[in-house]
């Protein structure tokens, strides 16, 4: 499901952006030809599009998350699936929100804000031994797990494409992602480790206007990063629709779909407690309410 999911996503984005940049040429076109009335309508169209705005929403998202924990004596550790082995949860609530400020002229620079929380606990007697980091838990042992992941992002988006049925932009930012883990057993023995994994991102969005109130917007989101110990890659695809039911209210639904790999080699570098290398991939469907200016 997440693969299908990820894939549809994949080849609607693609498809959307070729026939935005196979009308860009026309557009421009037209609005060279009725510069007068174009002017006018993007006067009001400018109107239109809100100062500033932020939302609150649900996410009811699928889990496939991987981790392997080293130690500096025996290396990088036997990657295991935690919804598997530890029972972690894969289906389950999140929170997410946004906030938007538009400014400029014509409104075309948008900086923001956004945040989205997973928080996910397990109680488990394990059925064969896990090795983690530098501790074995037998089989039988009764573990309790929790699985913390943040993400907050910041990003500065131009739309370098706009009139009054289409706005396209591109964007630069980072997803600041505090990362939670730790296992306790029963008896004695217990893995922790945390750590902040900040990620540049680039990416295109695309907002097209279906009708008076309804919008189709979609974005991707990319980077891969490797500096010294550290190496990380992320793929976020989202599309949504939004219907401004009221002058100052909307609301909405989307798709989403993220592919988060990071690995970090601790040795040597006593400011990272972590050595290891996290994997996650989470799809799902959203709900969002808007509050616009």
């Amino acid at each position: 499901m997440r693969i299908v999911v990820q894939r549809f996503m994949i080849r609607i984005l693609i498809i959307f952006f070729v026939f935005i940049a196979a009308i860009c040429p026309n557009t421009r076109a037209q609005g060279n030809s009725i510069a007068p009335k174009v002017n006018g309508n993007l006067h009001e169209e400018n109107d239109r599009r809100e100062r500033f705005s932020v939302d609150f929403g649900f996410f009811l998202t699928n889990y496939n998350s991987g981790i392997s924990i080293g130690s500096e004596q025996l290396g990088l550790g036997i990657h295991i699936d935690i919804e598997d082995v530890l029972g972690l949860k894969t289906t389950t609530f999140a929170l997410h929100g946004n906030a938007n400020y538009r400014f400029g002229e014509n409104k075309k620079h948008t900086v923001s804000i956004g945040y989205f929380g997973i928080y996910r606990n397990a109680f488990k007697v394990l059925e064969s031994e896990l090795v983690i980091g530098d501790n074995v838990f037998p089989i039988g042992t009764e573990i309790s797990t929790n699985f913390n992941l943040s993400i907050l992002r910041a990003k500065y988006d131009y739309s370098f494409l706009q009139n009054d049925h289409v706005s396209l932009g591109a964007s630069v930012g980072f997803f600041i992602m505090p990362i939670g883990f730790s296992i306790k057993a029963s008896g004695p023995g217990e893995q922790t480790t945390d750590f902040v994994a900040p990620l540049p991102v680039l990416g295109l969005r695309s907002d097209f206007l279906l009708s008076k109130k309804l919008y189709l917007h979609q974005s991707v989101e990319l980077f891969f990063i490797s500096v010294d110990n550290f190496q990380g890659r992320i793929l976020d695809l989202d599309i949504n629709v939004e219907h401004k039911t009221f002058k100052h209210f909307s609301f909405g639904a989307g798709i989403n779909s993220n592919r988060l790999n990071i690995k970090v080699d601790n040795v040597g570098n006593p400011n990272i407690n972590f050595f290891g290398e996290i994997g996650l991939e989470y799809s799902g469907v959203y709900s969002f309410a808007k509050y616009r200016f």
